[in-house]
Formats: C-alpha cells, sequence, structure tokens
C-alpha cells in the first residue's frame, strides 16, 4: 500500500529523478532519507517511526493504515524479514499505538512496546511502506482473538477494500483453528461494534440478524443494526467520543417507533463493548433470560 509522502528509493530511481535532484530536495528540507525511503513533511510521523527501526506496520497497525475499522488492542503490531542487529533495540521500544477514529489516522494511548510478527520472510513482499491487506490480515488471524479479526475481515468487506469471496478465500487458506470460526463472517456489519455484539450472540446460539429493515411513520425504509430474536432490537455506536444533537434526537424517534411496535430497544455505545463488555454481557445476559427477544411483534414492521 502506498502511503502520501513516503517513496522507496527505488521508486525515485525508476521516475527518472536524478541523484542531484534529490540531493537537492534534502537539504532544502523538502525531502528527508530514512533508508530505504525518503519522506516529505507530509508522511505519517507515526510510520515514519517504525520505518526508521526497519520494520512495517502489520496486524491491527496496519489495518489502520488501510482505512478499517479497528478495535482497542495492546501493542504496536509489526514485522520485518529477518532479524537484524537492531533486534536487541527493538525489544524494548515503546511508541503510541495507530488506530483508526472516524476517518482519521492517530496514535492512541500510551506507549506501547512493539510486537513483532511471524513467520519471518526472507524479503520485503513489496517496495510499499505498508505490506498488502492480505497480509496485514493473515497476520491479524493468527495474533487476535478471533473476535477482533472477525471484525477487521468484516470491515475490510463493508467499506470495499476485499470483496465477501475474497475474504473467504483468505480464511479458507488460514489454519482449521482459524478457518471454522472465522467461517462466520458477513457483508453487512457497519461498525466493529456490531459485529463484536452479533459475534457473542451466534456463539450463544442466539438467533440474530443484521441491517434489518423495517418502515418509519412516514412510510420509508430504515434499519436497525440488530434484531435479536423476534423483538430486540440493538443498535452500536461505533464512535469512542460523539456528540451530534441532530442525530441524537432523531434516535430517539425511532426508538419509541420501534418500542411502539412491540420492539424491545436497547443503545450500546463504543464504551460499553470495548471498555466495560464484562459487565454489559452480564446485563444482555438478563435481557435474554427473560424472553425479551421473544416477544410478538406487529408484522408490518418490517419494510
Amino acid at each position: 500500500m502506498e502511503v502520501i509522502g513516503v517513496r522507496h528509493r527505488r521508486q525515485i530511481s525508476a521516475e527518472g529523478i536524478a541523484p542531484a535532484e534529490v540531493a537537492r530536495w534534502c537539504r532544502s528540507g523538502a525531502l528527508r532519507s530514512v533508508q530505504p525511503w525518503y519522506v516529505t513533511p507530509e508522511a505519517p510521523a507515526a510510520l515514519v517511526d517504525l520505518l526508521e527501526l526497519g520494520v512495517r506496520p502489520t496486524c491491527i497497525d496496519g489495518a489502520a493504515f488501510h482505512g478499517l475499522w479497528t478495535p482497542i488492542h495492546s501493542g504496536v503490531h509489526v514485522f520485518r524479514p529477518r532479524a537484524d542487529r537492531r533486534a536487541a533495540v527493538l525489544d524494548t521500544v515503546r511508541i503510541p499505538a495507530l488506530r483508526r477514529q472516524g476517518e482519521e489516522l492517530v496514535r492512541r494511548g500510551p506507549h506501547e512496546p512493539l510486537v513483532l510478527h511471524r513467520p519471518v520472510l526472507d524479503a520485503w513482499p513489496d517496495d510499499d511502506p505498508v505490506p498488502p491487506l492480505d497480509l496485514v490480515l493473515k497476520h491479524a488471524a493468527r495474533c487476535l482473538p478471533t473476535v477482533k479479526t472477525a471484525i477487521l475481515l468484516e470491515s475490510a468487506v463493508h467499506r470495499g477494500r476485499l470483496s465477501l469471496t475474497a475474504a473467504r478465500d483468505l480464511v479458507d487458506g488460514l489454519p482449521s483453528r482459524l478457518r471454522r470460526p472465522l467461517s462466520r463472517i458477513r457483508a453487512d456489519a457497519e461498525s466493529g461494534t456490531e459485529t463484536a455484539v452479533r459475534w457473542w450472540l451466534e456463539e450463544r446460539r442466539i438467533p440474530v440478524r443484521a441491517q434489518v429493515p423495517f418502515l418509519d411513520a412516514h412510510g420509508a425504509a430504515r434499519r436497525v443494526d440488530l434484531l435479536v430474536g423476534r423483538s430486540w432490537v440493538i443498535e452500536c455506536d461505533s464512535r469512542a467520543f460523539h456528540d451530534d444533537p441532530e442525530s441524537y434526537a432523531a434516535d430517539r424517534d425511532r426508538d419509541l417507533l420501534l418500542r411502539s411496535r412491540g420492539y424491545t430497544v436497547t443503545r450500546l455505545t463504543w464504551e460499553q463493548v470495548f471498555l466495560t463488555w464484562t459487565v454489559t454481557r452480564t446485563l444482555l445476559r438478563a435481557v435474554l433470560d427473560r424472553g425479551d427477544h421473544r416477544r410478538p411483534v406487529e408484522s408490518r414492521a418490517e419494510a
């Protein structure tokens, strides 16, 4: 994957740019050498930090560069073709992790240690500073909890980085212990919070459907994130921080309409799914045990 502000020296050479011109740009500060790269001030600082260490981002950090929805996870995940004299230094490095916040790539949280991924390759797969998406996802599958890998795969499909067929082909190439649970990936998940909650319900064999249509008060088609059983709607917020009065009011209008038709409506925040999940899932189990998801609703509720 190419990144704005980062060019491999072979790319510079292939474009026929004279070494003297490159040297002039470096002297002026328009370009800086981070061998074998040249970087401009536009280059993401977090990526340049990694390139200076002789590693490239992969797994969850690589997924952030590819524009995927990324869940919380510890460590800064990188790889290199082979061990070198800097191996001991890498074991002590701590830098901020790379994550997606909406459409922005940000450095989040405290400084964390590098997580070096295997298998070790003999050479880089290409001259791009961020590895190809398929390699990033293969690393993720062997490193992350299954649900977090599912979040990345479903985000890749939802955002058009992979087709569902390509994502399933990637899963088919994984070891069987990973392949079986990841065979449940779908194309209709619109956020990582939605994937995480649906995954938890499916593991408990609770019937759940994603992006289910219904008709609003004006007869227009709308959708709910998750419909559990017959009558429990769960809406999942994908943002860590949010303050949108118009969306807040529209959401409450939807909730009231669905409630009037017999649905139980629950809204889960990003924080409830990723920061306080132990408490959240205990409360969700209580709702399931009470059978709220089995109650009858109006037959005209779905579009």
